[in-house]
């Protein structure tokens, strides 16, 4: 653990001193690399959403601009490296879909995955970004000189209840409006969710708060947006092919899988998001103070 960490019941700096760990481990990956693999772009993709998700709690009682400058290096950090993830994903998406299909079935999965995803593989190991190590750094060395006043009550009513509120209010729309760019905008939220409370993690065992739903939640929600990044870049290649049935196929196993994602993520966000705002803020107080 950082140094920027205090005792247990200090959220503030609890959380600083995870965000230098997330630095420190990135930059010890990267480290003397000239390309990354697979593994090491979704490292890096996993800290970033990490960091922003902390800086993105700690808002409300840090320096707003700096604040909203370290959310956006981070997000364009991260977006060098989103063409190699989203491959891989897809790639694995696919897969995926094999499952219980019928040779014919498979087949088609084959003859998509030769149409449409081939020429994208190179992108799955790519160079190392120019100035990506200095955006940990950077990061690195402003959490660990961070001047931080604020005090648990003042977290959790401006930082994580403000948060959770909103958080609440998208999913409940998205379980309505059941439209892809809700689900995704909810998604983010609960990822940002998790990553913000895991730091808190041994605190909140005996607590009304979950961090297995929330695992659980963000899990369907990121298959669920795997598949409609899938269904999207298809519908775009099968424009251009001349044997459009294994497109036609792949899309119908697609709805089937995205028909069952949609039901679990409802029934998981109305579990997860259980507790009204107040209630949360309650039960996030009560288990700081008892750590």
């Amino acid at each position: 653990m950082s140094k920027a960490a205090t005792s247990a019941s200090d959220l503030p700096g609890r959380l600083a001193g995870a965000a230098c760990d997330q630095d420190e481990t990135v930059l010890s990956v990267l480290e003397g690399q000239t390309s990354l693999t697979p593994e090491q772009v979704h490292q890096v993709r996993v800290a970033v959403k990490r960091l922003r998700a902390i800086w993105r709690v700690m808002a409300g009682v840090v320096d707003k601009k700096t604040a909203r400058r370290q959310d956006k290096a981070l997000r364009m950090a991260a977006r060098a490296l989103a063409g190699a993830r989203d491959t891989q994903v897809m790639g694995e998406t696919l897969e995926s879909l094999r499952k219980g299909a019928r040779d014919y079935e498979s087949e088609a999965i084959d003859a998509v995955r030769a149409q449409a995803l081939a020429a994208e593989q190179e992108l799955a190991s790519p160079a190392m970004p120019e100035g990506l190590e200095g955006v940990f750094r950077a990061d690195l060395y402003l959490w660990r000189n961070l001047n931080i006043e604020a005090d648990n009550a003042e977290l959790i009513k401006k930082g994580f209840g403000r948060l959770y509120a909103e958080g609440r209010q998208q999913g409940l729309e998205a379980v309505v409006e059941n439209q892809p760019e809700l689900w995704h905008r909810f998604r983010k939220r609960v990822k940002y969710q998790l990553y913000q409370l895991e730091p808190l993690e041994s605190s909140l065992d005996d607590s009304a708060l979950s961090l297995k739903e929330f695992r659980k939640l963000g899990k369907l929600l990121g298959e669920l947006h795997d598949l409609h990044v899938l269904d999207e870049h298809l519908r775009k290649r099968k424009k251009d092919s001349e044997d459009k049935e294994p497109f036609v196929i792949v899309h119908q196993l697609i709805a089937r899988l995205e028909a069952d994602r949609v039901a679990e993520c409802r029934k998981r966000t109305r579990r997860c998001y259980s507790l009204k705002p107040k209630a949360f803020r309650k039960a996030l107080a009560g288990a700081a103070g008892a750590a």
